[in-house]
C-alpha cells in the first residue's frame, strides 16, 4: 500500500528525456512539496555524439564484434561455392569460417552481457 501511495501521492515524479536531453520534474512547487535545498538524484543516459567524441569508434569490443560480423557474412557466401578449387589448388573452407565466427559472436555477447551489462533490479513492495 506504501507504494502505491507514494506513486499517487508522494514524491514528485521526474522524467528525463533523452533525445531532448532535458530533465522535467512533476510536482508543485506552490504546496512546497519541492523547497529549496532539497536533492534530486537522477542517473540518466544520454546519446553521445559521435562526431565530437570519435573515441567511440576505438572501442577493442566493437572492434571484434565487426570483424567477426564480416567473417559470418564471409563464410556464409563462401559456403555456396564449397569444394571449388581456387588457382593454385587452394580450397576455401566457408562452413569452417562460418562456425568459427558463430563461436566467436556468442563468446564476444557473452563478454558483453558479464562485463558491460547492469544487474536486474528488483521491486520490493
Amino acid at each position: 500500500m506504501s507504494l502505491l501511495d507514494m506513486r499517487l501521492n508522494g514524491a514528485p515524479q521526474v522524467d528525463y528525456v533523452r533525445k531532448q536531453n532535458r530533465l522535467y520534474i512533476h510536482g508543485e512547487f506552490e504546496e512546497e512539496t519541492i523547497q529549496e535545498n532539497d536533492y534530486i538524484v537522477a542517473e540518466v543516459y544520454t546519446q553521445i555524439d559521435e562526431g565530437s567524441h570519435t573515441a567511440v569508434w576505438n572501442d577493442m569490443w566493437l572492434k571484434e564484434y565487426t570483424t567477426q560480423l564480416i567473417k559470418h557474412q564471409w563464410g556464409s557466401n563462401l559456403m555456396k561455392f564449397e569444394g571449388m578449387q581456387m588457382p593454385g589448388g587452394v580450397t576455401l573452407n566457408g562452413r569452417q569460417l562460418y562456425e568459427d565466427s558463430m563461436q566467436e559472436l556468442e563468446r564476444l555477447r557473452e563478454k558483453l552481457r558479464n562485463d558491460h551489462e547492469l544487474p536486474v533490479d528488483f521491486f520490493v513492495g
